[in-house]
């Protein structure tokens, strides 16, 4: 199956783009934010997806849009929070990161005479992420119906005050029952010593059911996975796209 890969600069941001497949009438764009300097996540996570796809799919079709961030706990943090492991706090900047994405990096990418995306295609798109860019993506589809679900991969759920969150938005995670939202973890991220860190297992399973129980809301999965969260993310998140892949209907 062809594939390109390139990289841009789009405001402040490095952007890795993946074009797979044949462009058709539906094309699902992946919004993924990653560490600055491993791009090559996303080589591994579109090899694995073409091993999954080539029989089951074959005429499938995607863009990923990997963007790098420079300050991980600053990015991606929906609102301040103390630091967990030593002094390193998080700034409470996603709703910067969200802006940059609705302002700067979607229009450029899906711009009409764009080089990734054909004229009248309908688009998809779905927030990608692990860990704290994980919740990150969760965060951003509430925030912003411009996204048809997201993929969360070991997703910091522990986040302090998250769960409140989804509650006082619930309307914004049952809006569209074509949406879709995968959750994973992995099998021994709960039994962390550090007491918020290992409220991820709960946290998670009780986003999976008040998403369950929401009559119109998103399809939703929740996946778990051998090992614990630093256990091949690449692999987890290929998995989780192969979901939305599977299960929106492209």
């Amino acid at each position: 199956m062809d594939k390109t890969f390139t990289t841009v600069e789009i405001g402040s941001k490095i952007c890795h783009i993946c074009q797979y497949g044949s462009v058709c009438h539906k094309l699902p764009v992946f919004y993924w934010g990653i560490g600055s300097g491993n791009e090559n996540q996303i080589v591994t996570a579109v090899s694995y997806l073409e091993s999954c796809l080539k029989e089951r799919m074959p005429d499938a079709g995607f863009l990923i849009v990997a963007f790098e961030s420079e300050n991980w706990n600053d990015d991606f943090s929906p609102w301040r929070a103390q630091a967990v492991f030593g002094n390193e706090a998080f700034g409470g900047n996603a709703d910067r990161t969200l802006e940059w994405l609705v302002e700067q990096c979607i229009p450029y990418v899906e711009m009409a005479d764009s080089a990734y995306i054909g004229n009248g295609v309908e688009i998809m798109r779905y927030t990608v992420g692990y860990s704290l860019a994980g919740l990150f993506g969760l965060w951003a589809y509430g925030e912003s119906s411009l996204f048809a679900g997201a993929v969360s991969c070991s997703g910091s759920l522990w986040y302090d005050g998250w769960l409140a969150y989804v509650r006082d938005h619930r309307a914004a995670f049952c809006r569209n029952k074509t949406d879709c939202i995968y959750l994973s973890l992995g099998d021994k991220e709960e039994r962390a010593k550090n007491s918020l860190l290992s409220t991820v297992g709960d946290n998670t399973r009780k986003l999976y059911e008040m998403l369950r129980a929401q009559p119109s809301g998103a399809k939703t999965t929740l996946e778990w996975n051998a090992g614990g969260h630093f256990c091949e993310p690449d692999i987890r998140v290929a998995r989780g796209i192969y979901w939305i892949l599977s299960s929106s209907g492209v």
